[in-house]
């Protein structure tokens, strides 16, 4: 498994999201949630992911689906990653969709996985309970609607490479 840590403060703000008493994912914005193309990815987020149900969020620029620690949140507008050893892959979605990902695992058994190459980026946080057996079934789920939406402009360097160096 791989393994990154993650400054404390991105981790802390991405990992602040909670259920609250009306049901509602509290999810903090990324810094470019106000871009057109966030409102078009998230009215475009499809109904399940991983099987799960979309559930409300209370920040422009996200989705979520599921409930309590099994909850996959999507934020757009997160900072686009530069250059960076994290690992970064290619996921195709069956249908011949292809985004490149860098992946990192967090301390608290989250899978997250950062859009590389497109602007603006997306994250996904997959709770290791939540898919198991593959947590990148989550950002396989959302492939079409970035892909429909971001142009690629950079590509990882290889398999397992990190991009930019």
């Amino acid at each position: 498994m791989l393994r990154s840590r993650l400054p404390a403060f991105a981790a802390a703000g991405l990992m602040a999201f909670s259920l609250a008493s009306c049901g509602t994912v509290q999810v903090p914005a990324g810094p470019a949630a106000t871009d057109p193309l966030c409102a078009d990815i998230v009215l475009q987020a499809p109904p399940q992911v991983l099987g799960m149900d979309r559930v409300e969020t209370s920040s422009q620029g996200t989705a979520a689906w599921g409930e309590g620690e099994n909850t996959v949140v999507m934020r757009c507008g997160v900072t686009p990653p530069g250059p960076t050893t994290d690992i970064c892959t290619t996921l195709e979605d069956g249908g011949g969709i292809q985004i490149d990902w860098i992946v990192r695992e967090l301390e608290d058994d989250v899978f997250l996985y950062t859009t590389y190459g497109r602007e603006p980026a997306i994250d996904v946080s997959v709770p290791m309970s939540a898919a198991p057996d593959q947590p990148s079934g989550a950002a396989l789920d959302l492939a079409q609607v970035i892909d429909q939406n971001i142009e690629a402009t950079d590509h990882c360097v290889g398999p397992g490479d990190a991009p930019g160096s």
